[in-house]
């Protein structure tokens, strides 16, 4: 369906809201756009904010490890360390004790050069004795610093650089024997702490997460416990070192990273704080759109409220009338145009109901009489077969059998001519069917049998006289006739919720499914000119007393064998009348 022809099929009042719909769409276009951008272009210039300051940080701690470093190889280049180092097998003396205060003045200039140092010390290792600023003075070398000396066993570099949990350390060491002996160990002790203090100087309003990664040994500097997002994103910019927007658990991270020889510097912060007040704007945006659609949705619907609501009134009635409903009326309170409208239309609907309920009464005079002629084509149908049976009686001289049998045909007719009413017990529905039942016994003798089984309690629910027997009939004419066997017919009367179930079943041949689906379609036709008269009577019998859902329902036992059976709304019965 083209454009053009849904347009023309839409109502007045989509029409009209949609046209200014199609208006306001290119402002709410523009003023997206503009909020789109100015938040990517907030987002570039915090991003690039942040690693200037990264970079100018790493820059800053580069100079001062070198710094530190050449102060180091300066302390170690001094003439006084190889001459305590000569000493250490000397006993303390005035002249050691000058010499290490010389040394110790000379390491305290050291310690006071950088803020990031904490210690600076010097492990004489065959004396067994440390000269440290923090201890001040000659002792014994402690154990947290021998692991300084194994370090620089075997190793041809002078210069160590070792990391633990709270500090970075760097020595320098003089060796002998071939690097097996450490002769002395310089050394100078970095805080960890301080270095990131000196991080979160950058971050005035403490919104980035901060972290600084050592290259060679890849331990985290100054942060002992880090979060599950400093790992997340510090093991995906190893991957992917280019991104700079990384969401994990739902949240996005915007995300800056630096690097030099030693460290790598990690730093992010939720994109919401960043970008807080652009979302406040964008969030404004779409209340103002909300509000705004709203306002043109009022706005059409009072701009066409005198043309659309009367004329979706009008719709809705004739809805109704199309689906029935011919009870319908439209209250007239104006003297416009509608107002003509609405007076014609109810006139309209008032003749219509008028000419459908002469149309009723034909209809339901015409199933009365049809429901009279089904019932008196039952009578004579089963007279013939009586006759018949008492004639085959007396010709093979069964007299008495011949008394039986009018005697049963008295019982029988003397309950169809003396009810004036359609409608019996089913209990005497029962009784009578049961009193054919015993004639067919002195025709078939020792091969039928019958039971008849009724749920306690129903015996008194109404149906219409002579239901039950036609089932009977065909049961024995097409099941019970044309097996060699011994035959049997059982009917059940049971509660199934809100219905009564009737059954007539027999051990027959039953019937091959296509002449099963030719008699339930010959069933449904409102005229019949086969062999299954009886069967089709009843049918139409109950269609017009039960209406269309109602009627006989065929199948095929899997026992062999076919159950005929047909159902009552319990919940529409009462005694004596069928509701």
């Amino acid at each position: 369906m083209s454009i053009i022809a849904r347009w023309l099929r839409m109502s007045v009042f989509m029409k009209v809201f949609l046209g200014f719909l199609i208006v306001a769409l290119p402002l709410y276009g523009t003023s997206l756009s503009t909020t789109w951008k100015a938040g990517s272009t907030i987002s570039s210039e915090t991003q690039s904010s942040t690693h200037s300051k990264l970079q100018f940080f790493l820059e800053y701690l580069k100079d001062e490890l070198q710094n530190v470093n050449q102060m180091l190889v300066a302390l170690n280049n001094d003439p006084d360390l190889p001459s305590l180092m000569l000493m250490q097998d000397t006993k303390l003396t005035y002249e050691v004790l000058q010499l290490s205060n010389q040394i110790q003045s000379k390491m305290n200039i050291v310690y006071y050069s950088s803020d990031y140092i904490t210690d600076v010390f010097l492990l004489l290792p065959r004396s067994g004795k440390q000269l440290s600023v923090n201890k001040g003075g000659l002792a014994q070398i402690e154990d947290s610093k021998r692991g300084f000396l194994n370090r620089h066993i075997g190793k041809f570099s002078m210069m160590d650089r070792f990391i633990d949990n709270n500090s970075i350390t760097y020595t320098i060491a003089i060796t002998h024997n071939d690097e097996t002996e450490v002769s002395y160990l310089l050394g100078v002790e970095i805080s960890q702490s301080k270095i990131l203090e000196s991080l979160k100087k950058y971050d005035a309003d403490d919104k980035y997460h901060t972290f600084l990664v050592d290259n060679a040994s890849k331990r985290y500097v100054g942060r002992e416990y880090l979060t599950n997002a400093d790992k997340v994103i510090y093991e995906t910019l190893k991957e992917s070192p280019e991104l700079k927007k990384i969401e994990w658990n739902g949240v996005r991270y915007m995300v800056q990273s630096s690097k030099d020889q030693f460290f790598t510097v990690i730093s992010y912060v939720e994109e919401g704080q960043v970008l807080g007040s652009v979302n406040r704007i964008r969030n404004s945006f779409w209340i103002l759109a909300a509000v705004s659609f709203a306002f043109l949705f009022v706005y059409s619907l009072l701009i066409f409220q005198q043309i659309h609501k009367p004329l979706n009134r009008l719709v809705r009635t004739m809805k109704a009338v199309e689906k029935g409903d011919v009870n319908v009326y439209i209250p007239n309170l104006k003297e416009d145009e509608f107002g003509y409208v609405y007076r014609q239309f109810n006139r309209m609907v008032g003749q219509l109901r008028n000419l459908i309920e002469e149309v009723l009464e034909n209809k339901i005079r015409m199933q009365q009489a049809q429901l009279k002629q089904l019932q008196s084509q039952i009578n004579p149908h089963f007279l013939f077969n009586c006759f018949y049976i008492g004639y085959r009686m007396a010709k093979s001289g069964e007299m008495e059998n011949v008394a039986k049998l009018c005697k049963y045909l008295g019982d029988y007719f003397r309950f169809v001519t003396q009810r004036s009413e359609q409608d019996v017990l089913l209990e005497e529905e029962i009784k009578y069917t049961s009193t054919y039942l015993e004639i067919q016994l002195l025709r078939f003798s020792n091969k039928l049998s019958y039971q008849a089984e009724m749920e306690e309690g129903l015996g008194q629910t109404v149906v219409p006289g002579l239901i039950i027997q036609p089932l009977v009939e065909n049961a024995l004419l097409h099941g019970i006739e044309k097996v060699n066997r011994p035959g049997q017919i059982i009917i059940c009367i049971r509660r199934r919720g809100a219905y009564i179930s009737v059954e007539v079943k027999d051990n027959g041949p039953g019937m091959e499914e296509e002449a099963l689906h030719q008699l339930t379609a010959t069933l449904n036709q409102s005229v019949n000119d086969t062999n299954h008269c009886g069967l089709w009577n009843v049918h139409w019998r109950l269609k017009h007393t039960f209406g269309e859902g109602s009627g006989l329902r065929i199948r095929n036992l899997e026992e062999g064998g076919l159950c005929v059976s047909f159902e009552v709304p319990a919940s529409s019965m009462k005694f004596g009348e069928i509701a």
